[in-house]
């Protein structure tokens, strides 16, 4: 028997659905077509002299993912509680990127309750507003503000006066670097 509900694609199924994950001891959520995947967090390599907000690179087959950390952007309370977390990779137009989260929860329809007062063009935020899930308030993120923050964070701290310039670097040669360790 044929079913009268014609078939949906798998955006419009999750249109109206947002991705519910745990960092440290707050919940979030992010609309869920913004996720391109879910994976185990792959070892993260520092970036010298960047932000805090850039845990590091990562590779995820043969993909070089920068990483955020939400905790200098959002709080203490997003300090990331598991040693070995997941990451949600987020495709947009410049790129991929990744956020490193302890784990993901449930992809689930929820109502975010935006405050108009606090946005406005001129205000960039990572939060888009608030919404009940399992009777608990969680923060829904806008992924674009987060990633503005973040691009500008990393290229304001690479840019300014305190980053190293390969000028100013030691010419030092490499093998007496090397005999020095």
């Amino acid at each position: 028997m044929e079913s009268v509900l014609p078939n949906q694609s798998r955006i419009a199924n999750l249109s109206d659905k947002h991705c519910v994950f745990r960092c440290g001891d707050v919940m979030f959520a992010l609309p869920a077509t913004t996720v391109r995947e879910v994976t185990i967090m792959p070892t993260i390599v520092s970036v010298p002299l960047s932000h805090p907000s850039l845990a590091g690179i990562g590779n995820l087959r043969s993909e070089f993912l920068p990483v955020i950390d939400l905790e200098p952007l959002v709080g203490n309370q997003a300090r990331l509680s598991a040693a070995k977390g997941q990451l949600l990779v987020i495709d947009s137009p410049l790129g991929s990127w990744a956020i490193a989260i302890d784990k993901v929860i449930a992809i689930d329809p929820i109502e975010t309750h935006i405050d108009a007062s606090q946005r406005n063009e001129n205000t960039i935020s990572v939060l888009l507003g608030t919404a009940t899930y399992v009777g608990k308030v969680i923060s829904v993120l806008d992924v674009n503000g987060l990633q503005r923050i973040a691009q500008q964070t990393l290229e304001s701290q690479w840019n300014g006066p305190e980053c190293v310039r390969p000028s100013t670097v030691s010419t030092t040669s490499s093998a007496s670097k090397w005999n020095a360790v």
